[in-house]
Order: C-alpha cells, then sequence, then structure tokens
C-alpha cells in the first residue's frame, strides 16, 4: 500500500530538491528539527530522522488513531512486508523471510541468547568492547544458564591481523580443552565506545572455521557502512535503522538465515505466533519456505506498541536518495567530515587521533580524539577516584552551557572524544565543539567536576 502524503508536504519536498543545500549546517537547517541553540556533534548514539520521515511518521500514526482496529489487525502486516523488502534490498538479503524487524539492536541480539540451547562446555567468544547491554545480556546468559564467557582483552588500537588472530587463537585454546566448544561468538561492525570499525568481513569466516556460530552487533551498520549479507553470511546479524538510516527510532533489522531459523523459536516477549515444535510434512521443501514465512510472521506482532517507525523505511530511503543524493554520497560524506573534523579537533587540543597501522578502525564515520587530560594525583591530573564522572559532567555541562552533547569515553587511562559525522555537520560545527571542550577540561582540571 503506498503512503499517503499531505500537499503541503509534497511541496515541501519539492522545494527542497530543487534547493539542494551542500551537506553540513546549511542542510541541517533545511531537512531537520534541531532546535536553534543545538549542535548536533553525537549522531551515533541515537539517530535523528529527518522533517519528511518525520511527517510521514506522523501521518501514519493519525491513521493508525483514526481506525486502530483496521490498521493493526488487517494492513499493518501487509505495509511491514514491504518495509522489510527494501531493508532486505539494502543489506543485501536475497530472501525476505530471513530479515525481521525488532525495536533495536540490543533486542535483536538478546533474541539469541535467550533462545539458544546451552549444554554444558559452552562458551561465548567476545572482546572487551562488547556493548554494554550486549554484555549485561551474556552476563545474564553466564549467570542462569551456565554459559562461561571468555573475554578476550584487546589492546586498542590494534592492527586488523593482531585482532583476528587474538580471537581465533582463543576459540582453539577454548576447542582445544576437554569437554568445551566456543558456541557463540560476538562480534561487532563498528564498536560503539570509542568508536571503531572492526574487520568484521575477515572475522565472520575465520570463527565459524574454528566451528563457531557468529552474531554480529551491527547497531552501527546499515547507512553507515556498506552491508552485504550475501557474501558476509553471519549467523546472526542484527542492525539499527534509526541510527544512521533515518527511520524514527526504534527499529532495527533482525537477520537469521533459514539454516538456524529453527533456533530461534519464540520472540522477546512470548507471543500470539509462537510455534510450538512439530514434525515436516510430506514435502520437506514445502515445509520450509512455510516455516520461513511464519517465521517472519511471529516477528511481525508481539504485542500493542507503536510501530508505525517500522513503516517508514521507504520514507528514509526516498530521502537518502533524492535529497542526500543517494547511498555513496552519504556514506563519502559522513566518513569523510568525520575524519577532517578529528583533524582539526586534534590540533586545537593539542592531541592526536586513535589509530594503528593496518588497521580499519577509521574507517567510518567515527574518529575518536584523545583528550588533554591525565589522571593521576599531582596538579591538573585528574584523581582516579573521581575519574568516573568526568564523561557525565561533559555531557550535562555542555548540553546546558553550550547546546553541544559530547560522548566521550575513558578507555585504557586515556579519555577520547568520539567525533561522529552525518551530513548535517560540518568542520566548523567540530572546531566550535572543540574550543568548549577545551575549556572544560580546563575546568576538570581545576576540579569543577567534583565541586557540585
Amino acid at each position: 500500500m503506498t503512503i499517503k502524503h499531505h500537499p503541503e508536504q509534497r511541496q515541501q519536498q519539492a522545494q527542497t530538491m530543487e534547493e539542494k543545500p551542500p551537506f553540513g549546517a546549511a542542510f541541517r537547517h533545511a531537512h531537520f528539527a534541531f532546535g536553534p541553540g543545538y549542535t548536533p556533534l553525537n549522531h551515533g548514539s541515537y539517530g535523528t530522522a529527518p522533517v519528511p520521515v518525520i511527517n510521514t511518521h506522523n501521518t501514519l500514526r493519525a491513521e493508525v488513531d483514526a481506525a486502530p482496529d483496521p490498521f493493526i489487525a488487517l494492513e499493518f502486516h501487509g505495509r511491514l512486508e514491504q518495509q522489510r523488502a527494501l531493508a532486505a534490498r539494502v543489506l543485501k538479503c536475497p530472501d525476505v523471510n530471513e530479515l525481521v524487524f525488532v525495536p533495536n539492536a540490543t533486542t535483536g541480539s538478546d533474541t539469541v541468547l535467550k533462545n539458544l540451547v546451552w549444554e554444558d562446555g559452552d562458551v561465548v567468544l567476545c572482546y572487551d568492547l562488547v556493548y554494554d547491554s550486549l554484555g549485561m545480556g551474556l552476563s545474564w546468559a553466564e549467570e542462569a544458564r551456565g554459559v562461561k564467557v571468555h573475554v578476550v582483552q584487546v589492546a586498542w588500537p590494534i592492527s586488523d591481523d593482531e585482532l583476528v588472530d587474538a580471537m581465533v587463537d582463543a576459540a582453539r585454546r577454548i576447542n582445544g580443552e576437554p569437554g568445551k566448544r566456543v558456541r557463540l561468538a560476538v562480534i561487532d561492525t563498528i564498536i560503539s565506545m570509542p568508536g571503531i570499525r572492526v574487520p568484521f568481513e575477515r572475522l565472520v569466516p575465520a570463527l565459524q572455521a574454528e566451528g563457531a556460530l557468529v552474531l554480529v552487533d551491527g547497531a552501527h551498520g546499515i547507512g553507515h557502512i556498506d552491508i552485504d549479507l550475501s557474501t558476509l553470511k553471519p549467523d546472526f546479524f542484527v542492525t539499527n535503522l534509526h541510527k544512521w538510516f533515518f527511520v524514527p527510532r526504534g527499529c532495527a533489522a533482525f537477520y537469521v538465515p533459514r539454516r538456524h531459523q529453527s533456533l530461534i523459536r519464540t520472540t522477546l516477549p512470548t507471543s500470539h505466533k509462537f510455534r510450538p515444535r512439530k514434525k515436516l510434512g510430506a514435502s520437506q521443501e514445502a515445509q520450509e519456505d512455510e516455516d520461513a514465512r511464519l517465521f517472519a510472521e511471529m516477528f511481525s506482532f508481539t504485542g500493542t506498541d507503536d510501530t508505525t517507525a517500522w513503516l517508514c523505511v521507504q520514507a528514509a530511503l526516498d530521502f537518502r536518495t533524492n535529497i542526500c543524493g543517494g547511498e555513496p554520497a552519504t556514506q563519502a560524506y559522513s566518513h569523510k567530515v568525520a575524519q577532517e573534523s578529528a583533524t582539526a579537533v586534534a590540533a586545537i587540543l593539542g592531541t592526536d587521533i586513535m589509530d594503528a597501522p593496518g588497521s580499519c578502525i577509521r574507517d567510518c564515520a567515527f574518529a575518536n580524539v584523545r583528550l588533554p587530560l591525565e589522571q593521576g594525583l599531582g596538579e591538573s591530573q585528574v584523581d582516579p577516584a573521581h575519574a568516573h564522572v568526568v564523561s557525565d559532567w561533559f555531557k550535562e555541562t555542555g548540553s546546558r552551557e553550550s547546546g553541544m552533547y559530547f560522548q566521550t569515553v575513558l578507555y585504557g587511562g586515556v579519555w577520547y572524544w568520539r567525533v561522529s559525522g552525518m551530513v548535517y555537520v560540518e568542520v566548523e560545527d567540530f572546531r566550535r565543539g572543540a574550543e568548549v571542550l577545551r575549556g572544560l577540561c580546563e575546568r576538570v582540571r581545576r576540579g569543577e567536576h567534583v565541586k557540585g
């Protein structure tokens, strides 16, 4: 079913297409709804949707309120299938019934952890920068299911070869222990904090070769970097459409190939379409096709919620194609502005950018710039006892005083500012942010972050 647009919305879209302001601040003012006193330097945490997509979302919400029963019970499933097909095409997933929508990446990864049948000796392999909520899910599996979680301690930044070797060597050591096996390996496309691209294209087949199922946390995936599921062939994959793809929050694509769909027997929460175990019918091929269809249907409705954002994939794709100029242009600018801004920021702060030879760390729209802060008990140093409050103080003070939210992290005894590129920011935005953050660092060295 085609989404209807109000006349004024079509007029606005036509006007913006004619004007075609350049990427950066002009693009931000033309197409996004940020407040006049806010400079959006941190796209990577929650994302945002442009005004035309927000308008589509509001229209859909109005349709629901106008006739809730027919919209939810009769129309939603068919509309959703069209949107899933669009996401599948972007992710190069040839079978739409291998791709379903969930509210966020955490829901997708946790669905895997809750569904797998864990056995004695099963081990989950991951590295130290696994996303926090997924890490908590692994802690639950360890506590509730008796699974051993093996964390490979990596001294980031690290070369791609070293990372792949460290993960594979750990898997081989575990598999070599009597009664143990790596049942699941967890990796990222791009680590969240610090913002680090991972050589996932190499890690997936390398870890599968060691007998592991591989769950790829692609929260920072679609719209950020190219993803080709037909080539990658992960065992499980999840990616947020609301971070980098301009779909309203919260919408994520959860990929489970047919070969593993029998392992995912329930949604979270278990709901209407749960499928009790049954024997295959006379035609196994026909039964497998039916099972794949029912698998996708199982995720289409798990209870009453506002899932109208899931119907905005077409609107987001239209914006990226017609207004941004297509996926290559969108990704290229986001990457370029992040890396050029990081260079400018490092010059202002007098520091450097996280990187390593032979690494793909910066092949994305993130860059991590070291802050001019040191831990210690000397003058102008940050007392280690108070180090944990610094990042929160930056966020609160920067937002309140300057309309800038700084996403910083203390890793390996070093503070980094994660610079986040997007089509609505430009280098000058980050230069201004760096000046503000330099002043905040000076105030931290004077102890202001603990005086309140």
